[in-house]
């Protein structure tokens, strides 16, 4: 397959996720986080991921998290989050936070 159709495919697939009627928010999160590493992202899921954590620091009770955020890998920082949005309800927040970060790179011109 071509690198301009499979990025018109991963294109397609982060356009998708604001389309979803939503039950379960962890398993598409898990989808978004997943598609990001696929087209090469990692960093953008790290900031999406840290930018939550800082937000919510005082209620999570989390020290400066752009600190330590290098420490562990992004599968962990991942579960990390995830854990402590369903320990606070703010699951519907991350879920938010991945759908205007993903919402900003699909408004951004493809070369």
């Amino acid at each position: 397959m071509s690198a301009h159709i499979e990025r018109y495919k991963n294109l397609k697939e982060l356009r998708s996720f604001r389309n979803n009627n939503v039950k379960f928010q962890a398993p598409l999160i898990f989808r978004m986080y997943g598609t990001l590493n696929k087209v090469n992202m990692r960093k953008e899921n790290r900031y999406i991921l840290c930018n939550f954590l800082d937000q919510h620091s005082d209620l999570l009770k989390i020290e400066d998290i752009y600190d330590s955020n290098n420490e562990v890998s992004l599968n962990q920082l991942l579960l990390f989050a995830l854990t402590k949005a369903k320990e606070f309800n703010l699951l519907n927040t991350l879920y938010n936070e991945y759908l205007n970060s993903i919402d900003a790179i699909n408004s951004k011109k493809v070369v």
